[in-house]
This record gives C-alpha cells, structure tokens and sequence, in this order.
C-alpha cells in the first residue's frame, strides 16, 4: 500500500498506514485485538503473495452493522506484477466473501484518471454512482471580482439552514453512500465562542456568507476557514438544485475576497464532482483538480459466493 498510494495518502491516510505498520508487527493474536480497537469496525481482506512478498491486497469493511453495505478498498498490485490478473483474482474473491457474509451491495472508490481499474470495475458489473474531488488554488488572489448575487453573512449558530441546505445539495445517490451529517455544520455556544476567541487572537477566522430565496429558505452559501497554522485555506459552498448556475461564480468570489487580507496561501476546495456548474466555476478562478474519485457500486448476488 505504501508503495501503490504513496502520493495519493492524505494525513488521515497516512495515519491508518502507521498504525498498520504498528499492528503488523504485532503476534496474530494481539495484532487482532488491537486491529478491531483501532479501526472500530470490522475489516479484513485478501493479499496475494509470491516468494514471500505481498504483491496485492484488497481491503474490506463492513459499512453497517447489518452488513448490508461493504467497502472495497486499498485495491493495490504491484507494479513489477501488473496485467497478470491479480486485481482482478483479488477483486472476485472479495465479492465472494461479501456473498457469504450476506452482504447485498458492494461499494468502492476509484480515481476518475485511473482508466485501467475503472475498467477492471465495471467489467464486474460495477456502475458509477457520484464523484467528489479536492480542487487547489495555488495561492489565493490579491483580489477577486464583486459578487453578482446578493449575499448576507450568516451567524454561526443558525446551522440548521445551512445543513438543510447541505442536504438538499447532495444527490439521492451520493446520500445512499453517505449522507450528510449534521455534526460537520452543528454549532453550539461552545464552538461560536471558540470561534469569536479564535479570530480575537488572529489564530483563525471562519467567515459564512448566503443567499436567500424568495420564500426565504436558504438557495446558497459559502464558508470559509483560515488558520494560522493550516497549510492551506478552506472554503466549503452549497447550492439548491433550482439554483445551479446562477450563484456559483458570485459565492466563490465572496470566498476569496473573504481572504484577501490574509497572507498568500493555497485555497482548497473538497466539494462534489457531480456539480458541474460549480465545478466550472471553480476552474474559471483557477482551481484545478487535485485528485477526482469515483464511487461505484454493484449488487451482491447469491452466486457470487462461488466465485
């Protein structure tokens, strides 16, 4: 994995790769112990060895506790032993395990430019279903044009718009993989003060603007983190379904104008793939993709377990 991923793994990443590190050297008995403390969930696998070297491995984990839903993952050959049917060898004996254990889909994540396993996928029978990615600004703007939308700043404790509006953003599909949780937008006095604190000492500033419909529910918004000590700034942006292509631009401006007194720096955006009006804007100020995935799925059936 550390070979096949090495410039792919983001902090958190690497983070489960140490602790891998640390379990594996562990005896069977104890690694497995410690492995399902760590990790919280159920999670094994497939590896292909030769001569004594892991040339392969395939990750799964369970994604509810009725075992309904299992992640494919960490999908890696080594590429001294690519085109030999490995992926694929690995990829057919985890469907098997899924069968066995009762599973009813499978779901995986591949990198929108990796055309040789998307392939590999979908000659399984696995279809796309949503992407999200990660777009980078080298450095944010010395200045950005006047929104063209009517933005307001939105309080920190009035998250429920702003959730509501996260949610509504998101496709049915991208839901069935993993909805929005009202954790990533709560806020409660704590957290405001925190925030006030924060931006009085000049250690961090979270700014959120929006844009109202006419019925007054909340059609856009955008939000954005800057940290002394980050290595980049965060902007995070929701729109209404009914409200794509007209706010995306404007907000996106508000975002960045909203940095233009904090020292030069990269701006990074995580935001869905599937919102091409947004992801065309984004592009026109000069974000470009830093890494694009792929969710894909496939439903599980009974005589898969023989394969």
């Amino acid at each position: 994995m550390s070979e096949a991923f090495a410039g792919e793994l983001d902090a958190e990443g690497r983070g489960i790769l140490r602790e891998m590190h640390m379990i594996g050297r562990l005896s069977p008995v104890l690694g497995g112990v410690l492995s399902a403390s760590v990790l919280g969930e159920f999670v094994g696998g497939y590896v292909w060895v030769e001569e004594g070297r892991v040339l392969g491995n395939l990750t799964l984990q369970r994604l509810d506790w009725g075992g309904a839903r299992w992640r494919i993952s960490n999908v890696a050959v080594a590429a001294s032993h690519r085109g030999r049917g490995i992926g694929r060898a690995l990829m057919l004996a985890g469907l098997s395990e899924i069968a066995q254990m009762g599973g009813s889909w499978a779901i995986l994540q591949v990198r929108a430019d990796n055309v040789p396993a998307r392939r590999l996928y979908e000659s399984l029978g696995f279809t796309a279903i949503c992407q999200d990615g990660i777009w980078r600004l080298a450095t944010r703007p010395r200045w950005a044009p006047a929104p063209d939308v009517p933005l307001r700043p939105l309080p920190a404790l009035a998250w429920r718009p702003r959730f509501e509006l996260a949610q509504a953003a998101q496709t049915d599909l991208a839901a069935w993989v993993g909805p929005v949780q009202a954790e990533a937008y709560r806020i409660g006095l704590f957290e405001a003060a925190g925030e006030t604190l924060g931006a009085w000492l000049g250690l961090y500033r979270v700014q959120r603007w929006g844009v109202q419909a006419d019925d007054g529910v909340l059609a856009g918004m955008v939000e954005v983190w800057a940290g002394a000590f980050d290595n980049a700034y965060r902007l995070r942006l929701a729109v209404r379904p009914e409200a794509r292509g007209r706010l995306e631009r404007g907000l996106i401006a508000q975002g960045l104008a909203g940095l233009a007194d904090q020292p030069p720096g990269p701006v990074v955006v995580e935001h869905s793939g599937d919102h091409r009006e947004a992801v065309a804007a984004l592009e026109a100020f000069g974000f470009r993709p830093q890494r694009v995935l792929v969710t894909m799925r496939r439903p599980i059936m009974a005589e898969d377990a023989l394969l």
